[in-house]
């Protein structure tokens, strides 16, 4: 016999502290299996301030709902995630990192003075990266261009651009202004090299042009002949995304108005986030016609919606997002008249209004509603707990039993894999059966 009990006590102690200790690794790249469609929360951390640990705690429960992703907004009208070098070089000038902070804050408040923050550190991301990856949580960060980018247009003119805004839009870049044009790319490329590490998807936004103003939408875009730009643009951003091994995504509305391929091909390996069929005088193109040019579509359905202080009414409602969990199939593409192939479903909430109050409580429960209505979807983690006691049972001194019959508690307790879905249940289980049975054996 050998002095097995505190080696083995210790290992008992690691297993049923395994998920805590995975907290502590690196960030990590987590994706679904190639046939599983991804289930995205998706917050609009971009007009109004989350916090890093308000942001945690959505993480936390998508993990618990079964979600694979969520999708964090951070430039959408503010610019909410500063990193830690900002300094932006175009056309032989060089803009200080401080610098471009200082205006991009100025921006955000310019947009809404958030009294509960400007902007998250790079640091802030750091921590919120490695806490999704411990839970197999995918980030998908957003950064909103040409459209939504206030905050980055008041930079833009503080740091001395002229006119960087599209014809009287408080929220749109001239696609015609090639220095700001630079700036937005230089900037974006920023943005696109930091997450490289720790996502696999990026989103560029690039939804509602101009919709501020009378001058502007999709299809003045197209009468003024500026619409090839905007295809350029889109590629332009999709090849940024590529090159870092990203996968591009952008909303719907944008891509191919109107059905009209006359002004150039966008990139095919696109995912087109589709998330309205549009209305009267906004013809977008339908889903059936974006998958026909070789797009992906990411059903991101207008009906589960949710902005922020609206509690009733007919317009992204807490009450309408809750009624569609109903009323719509996790597969249900907005304007499809056919079945459409889709790569996932987002839920999305917003703050159009970004002074609303924001209620987690509600929040959550609306996730765990979502999770709910859509099981099939949405695979929950498997319970641990079986397994938990089964280690907590473990005798502390093992060094009176045999080295045959302790061989066979270390096979049990070595065999335990963290992280499993519900749909493994019976294995888990089984975990906590084998480990029991080696323990009677000694």
């Amino acid at each position: 016999m050998k002095k097995h009990g505190f080696r083995f006590w210790l290992l008992a102690i690691v297993g049923l502290l395994g998920m805590v200790l995975s907290l502590s690794q690196p960030p990590k790249q987590v994706a679904a299996a190639d046939n599983t469609l991804k289930s995205v929360f998706s917050i609009d951390a971009g007009r109004k301030y989350f916090s890093a640990d308000q942001l945690k705690t959505i993480i936390d429960r998508a993990h618990t709902d079964g979600y694979t992703d969520v999708q964090v907004l951070l430039g959408n009208d503010a610019l909410r995630l500063l990193l830690d070098d900002m300094s932006v070089t175009i056309n032989g000038k060089t803009y200080g990192s401080d610098v471009v902070k200082q205006a991009i804050q100025a921006g955000n408040k310019a947009y809404y003075d958030d009294p509960n923050g400007n902007a998250l550190t790079q640091t802030d991301m750091d921590a919120v990266l490695k806490y999704a990856a411990a839970r197999d949580i995918n980030i998908i960060p957003v950064i909103n261009s040409p459209g939504h980018m206030d905050a980055i247009l008041t930079a833009m003119a503080q740091l001395g651009i002229k006119n960087p805004a599209f014809n009287g839009s408080k929220r749109t870049v001239d696609l015609n202004n090639d220095t700001a044009i630079a700036f937005t790319k230089a900037l974006l490329q920023k943005y696109v090299m930091y997450f490289k590490g720790h996502a696999t998807t990026f989103n560029f936004g690039s939804d509602e042009y101009a919709n501020d103003v009378d001058t502007g939408g999709w299809a003045k875009l197209q009468q003024s002949g500026t619409y090839k730009k905007f295809v350029a643009y889109v590629n332009d951003l999709a090849a940024m995304a590529k090159n870092a091994g990203l996968k591009p995504m952008v909303f719907n509305d944008g891509i191919y108005y109107d059905n009209n391929t006359s002004f150039g091909t966008f990139d095919k390996d696109l995912i087109v986030s589709y998330w309205t069929a549009g209305w009267s005088g906004y013809d977008v193109a339908k889903p059936e016609f974006l998958t026909d040019k070789g797009l992906k579509i990411m059903n991101t359905n207008d009906g589960w919606y949710w902005v922020l202080g609206r509690v009733d009414g007919d317009l992204y409602s807490y009450k309408t997002a809750l009624a569609s969990l109903a009323s719509k199939k996790f597969t249900d593409v907005p304007g499809a008249s056919s079945a459409v192939p889709i790569i996932g479903s987002v839920q999305a909430v917003w703050a159009d209004d970004p002074s609303a109050q924001l209620d987690m409580p509600a929040l959550l429960k609306l996730m765990d509603q979502f999770s709910t209505a859509y099981a099939p979807y949405l695979v929950r983690p498997a319970d641990y707990s079986k397994v938990d006691a089964a280690i907590a049972a473990v005798p502390r001194q093992l060094n009176q039993y045999t080295d045959a019959s302790v061989a066979k508690l270390d096979a049990a307790l070595n065999a335990v894999v963290r992280g499993k879905k519900a749909t493994d249940q019976a294995l888990v289980d089984g975990y906590a059966q084998t480990i029991t049975v080696a323990i009677k054996a000694l």
